[in-house]
């Protein structure tokens, strides 16, 4: 080999050593699930997992400045139903997903935030205008009494109304026709990077998990629900090189 090869022999191991070298200092782990999320008949949900985490093991190098990006990917769907009728004006329903990760079973150090809601949802349903309407408020029924005591086995709101002269009546009060029912379902793919910085030359156990948040169903004519699935948890091994500047996180 004459001195002129040689020569761009050693530039070209010169180029491609750091390279080599930058790779070696990555890691990758992942865990997940395919089970799936799906709306139905009416928009009820179903499927999904019935895991409330994920969990991925991941080894680190030696060297300062290593740091995990922590990514879980979830579809989330979540259900909401409110009514309203005669005897029930307002009608509200509250659910979400929240998905929290600790590395080594703590969430010292995770930023920006240790958890983070993927998806929330209220929804309310509010009028007067059934109690104003009287076909709404005293429709008449088949069940014959002789007082208001009477009726009571109807539900709420019904009194005896008997005729003028007559001791005996029929029962009246609210139409079951008279309601408005709002119905909502989603399906929605998330994922949110975490950044961890870890201690070296040891494995970590890296966990996601999530919780239904929210505050709930108001009252029994309102219903919620919530189900995830598909998802994965990925931990990438990463390297922060002084030349790179330090991590900033604010709280504006």
């Amino acid at each position: 080999m004459n001195m002129k090869m040689l020569g761009s022999a050693l530039a070209i191991a010169t180029l491609v050593a750091p390279i080599a070298y930058a790779q070696s200092s990555g890691n990758f782990s992942a865990s997940g699930t395919g089970a799936s999320c799906v709306i139905g008949a009416g928009g009820a949900l179903s499927g999904g997992t019935s895991l409330g985490s994920f969990t991925a093991d991941i080894s680190t190098g030696s060297g300062n400045g290593t740091t995990l990006d922590v990514r879980p990917s979830l579809v989330t769907g979540l259900f909401t139903d409110t009514k309203i009728n005669t005897t029930i004006s307002t009608s509200s329903a509250d659910v979400g997903i929240q998905v929290c990760v600790k590395v080594d079973g703590s969430s010292n150090g995770v930023l920006p935030s240790s958890c983070v809601t993927y998806d929330q949802r209220f929804q309310q349903i509010s009028s007067q205008l059934f109690s104003q309407l009287t076909a709404c408020t005293a429709a008449p029924t088949t069940t014959v009494c002789t007082a208001s005591a009477d009726c009571a086995v109807l539900g709420t709101g019904f009194t005896c109304s008997i005729p003028t002269g007559a001791t005996a009546g029929v029962c009246v009060g609210p139409n079951p026709l008279c309601n408005f029912d709002l119905i909502l379902s989603t399906l929605s793919a998330h994922s949110f990077d975490f950044v961890v910085s870890v201690d070296n030359k040891k494995p970590h156990v890296v966990d996601a998990s999530w919780k239904v948040i929210g505050a709930g169903a108001s009252n029994g004519n309102a219903s919620v629900a919530s189900c995830v699935g598909p998802g994965i948890l990925t931990v990438t091994q990463t390297k922060v090189f002084n030349n790179s500047g330090a991590l900033t996180f604010t709280s504006n």
